[in-house]
C-alpha cells in the first residue's frame, strides 16, 4: 500500500504534498486536507458524525479532484475498540480517504506518548482490513466518491456570524446523521458552489445557517424556482451577511420570524451528555402524508408567522411549526424547531458518559432507537429522490466509490447488531460484467425475482460490522 503508513513515513506523503502545491488552480491554502477520528472519545451523538469533516474536505476539493484526503483512523487501545475502529476505517474509505494514518501504531512499551496500541486483536483487525482493501484499492486510489442528489449548506457567512453556536452546532451534526439515515447520498455545498451554479446538480438542500449572503440567497431562490427543494430549520436563512433581515429567503420560505425560544433546561452542548437531560418543552403536530404525527421539541423553537406558505405543522399552542410553500417547480419547507435533536432524543439513553474501552461503554454506544416521526419529517423534502444504493436496513451506510476500474460500495453497519440476509439494491448498470464480490470473501448472491424493479439489481449478504461490495 503506497499511501498507507504510520506517521513516521515520509516518502508518499511528501510526494503528494509536492505535487499538490504545484497545482495552479488551488489558492494555496489547502493543499492536502486531513483530519482525525477522535470522535469515539467525545460524547457526540454517534461516531458516524466523524465523516462530516471528510465530506467538508470533499467539498473543498470539488474543483481540484486531484487533491487527496489524509485521515487518521485511530486504533489506540486502551480507548478504542476493534469494532469501532473497523466502522471508522470502512466509513473513512467511503467518504474519500486515500492516505490512511494509524498514528502511534505500537505498544505502550515503545510509544512516546499517550496513544499506544496494546491489544493483539487490534493488530489482527488492522491487518485484516488492509488485506481486504487490497481487493479494491485500485478503485479507491483512482476513483472518487460519487456525488449525490442532496446537499447540506455550509458557508463563510454563517461562520462569520457564529451560526454554529450551541445548540445549533449539535443540531447540524445530528441532522447530518439523520439525513444519511434516509439513505441519501449527501454532499456539502457553500456560497461558492451556489454562485458557480453547482446547486443545479442537486434536488434537495438542507439549510441550517441563520445567515446567508444576498448573492447566495438569490442563487438558492432561483434554484428552487427551477425545481429544487429546500428544507430550512429554525432560524435558517433569516438574516443576510450584514445581520439584516434576509428578504429573499424569508420571501422564498414564506415566513416571518418574530422570536426564538431557548429554555435553559432544554439546552444541548454535547449530544450524549446533554440530550438525555434536555427537557422536551413543546410538541409539534405535523400533518404528514401518512397522517398526523407528534414530534418532540428540544433545544430551540422559532416563533414565526406564515406569509404565503401552507402551515402543515403546529406547536401545542396552535402557532405555526412547519410550513411549505410551492415556488415555481420547487418547494420551500420551513421547520421552526431543531429536527435533528428531535430525531436523536429517544435514541440516547440516560446513562453516565463513561469512556470505557468496550462496545457497551457510552463512549462507543451506537444509537438506533430514533424518533420515527422526526425521521419522516426530515425525509419529506426528498420524497421521490432516487437512492443510488438502498439497503433493507436504513442504518447501513453505503456510499459509492467509482472509477474506470469499477465501483466499490463500503458497507458500514450502524444498526448495533449483525444483519443476516441484508438486501442491497443498486443500479443494474453498476454491476457491469455482473461479477460481484465482498472484500471479506463472504458470500454474496444476486436476487432474481419479478419484484426486483426494472433497471435495478438486488444483492443479498450477511453483514457483521463492515465490509465492501465490489462489482467488477
Amino acid at each position: 500500500m503506497s499511501r498507507l503508513s504510520p506517521q513516521t513515513a515520509k516518502g508518499p506523503v511528501g510526494v503528494q504534498l509536492r505535487s499538490l502545491t504545484m497545482n495552479k488552480d488551488n489558492r494555496g491554502g489547502l493543499t492536502m486536507p486531513w483530519g482525525e477520528d477522535y470522535a469515539w472519545q467525545i460524547p457526540i451523538g454517534t461516531q458516524q458524525i466523524s465523516f462530516l469533516q471528510m465530506d467538508l474536505f470533499r467539498a473543498g476539493n470539488r474543483y481540484n479532484p486531484e487533491q487527496v484526503i489524509h485521515f487518521y483512523v485511530m486504533p489506540h487501545w486502551p480507548g478504542n475498540t476493534v469494532n469501532s475502529w473497523r466502522r471508522m476505517w470502512d466509513g473513512a474509505l467511503g467518504h474519500g480517504m486515500k492516505i490512511a494514518n494509524l498514528f502511534e501504531f505500537r505498544p505502550v512499551q515503545a510509544a512516546p506518548n499517550e496513544n499506544p496500541v496494546s491489544l493483539p486483536r487490534m493488530y489482527l483487525e488492522v491487518r485484516r482490513s488492509i488485506y481486504e482493501l487490497s481487493s479494491f484499492e485500485d478503485i479507491v486510489q483512482d476513483g472518487r466518491i460519487r456525488w449525490g442528489d442532496t446537499a447540506l449548506w455550509y458557508s463563510a457567512t454563517g461562520d462569520a456570524w457564529q451560526d454554529h453556536a450551541r445548540p445549533f452546532d449539535s443540531q447540524k451534526r445530528l441532522l447530518y446523521a439523520a439525513i444519511t439515515h434516509q439513505q441519501l447520498a449527501l454532499d456539502i455545498v457553500d456560497e461558492e458552489d451556489a454562485l458557480k451554479g453547482t446547486l443545479q446538480g442537486y434536488r434537495v438542500l438542507y439549510l441550517t445557517d441563520a445567515h446567508v449572503s444576498d448573492a447566495a440567497s438569490n442563487a438558492i431562490a432561483d434554484w428552487v424556482r427551477r425545481g429544487g427543494h429546500v428544507f430550512a430549520t429554525a432560524k435558517a436563512g433569516m438574516f443576510n451577511q450584514f445581520d439584516q433581515p434576509n428578504d429573499t429567503l424569508r420571501g422564498l420560505l414564506g415566513v416571518e420570524q418574530h422570536g426564538i425560544d431557548t429554555p435553559a433546561d432544554s439546552r444541548v452542548v454535547l449530544d450524549k451528555r446533554n440530550l438525555p437531560f434536555a427537557k422536551v418543552f413543546d410538541t409539534v403536530t405535523w400533518q404528514s402524508p401518512a397522517g398526523p404525527m407528534a414530534i418532540p421539541v428540544v433545544g430551540t423553537r422559532s416563533r414565526f408567522t406564515a406569509e404565503g406558505s401552507q402551515v402543515t405543522g403546529t406547536f401545542a399552542d396552535g402557532s405555526p411549526a412547519v410550513s411549505v410553500r410551492t415556488v415555481g417547480k420547487g418547494t420551500a419547507t420551513y421547520v421552526g424547531f431543531l429536527p435533528g435533536l428531535s430525531y436523536f432524543k429517544p435514541a440516547i439513553p440516560l446513562r453516565p458518559v463513561d469512556r470505557g474501552t468496550t462496545d457497551d461503554a457510552m463512549a462507543h454506544f451506537i444509537p438506533t432507537q430514533f424518533d420515527p416521526e422526526a425521521h419522516a419529517l426530515i425525509g419529506s423534502s426528498a420524497q421521490g429522490v432516487p437512492r443510488a444504493v438502498e439497503c433493507s436496513n436504513h442504518l447501513v451506510q453505503a456510499p459509492v466509490i467509482e472509477s474506470a476500474h469499477g465501483i466499490a460500495v463500503p458497507l458500514v453497519n450502524w444498526s448495533g447488531a449483525p444483519i443476516k440476509g441484508l438486501r442491497v439494491t443498486l443500479a443494474a448498470k453498476d454491476l457491469r460484467t455482473g461479477k460481484v464480490s465482498l472484500a471479506s470473501g463472504g458470500k454474496v448472491e444476486r436476487v432474481n425475482n419479478p419484484r426486483v424493479p426494472e433497471g435495478k439489481a438486488v444483492l443479498r449478504l450477511d453483514l457483521d460490522v463492515a465490509d465492501a461490495l465490489i462489482p467488477r
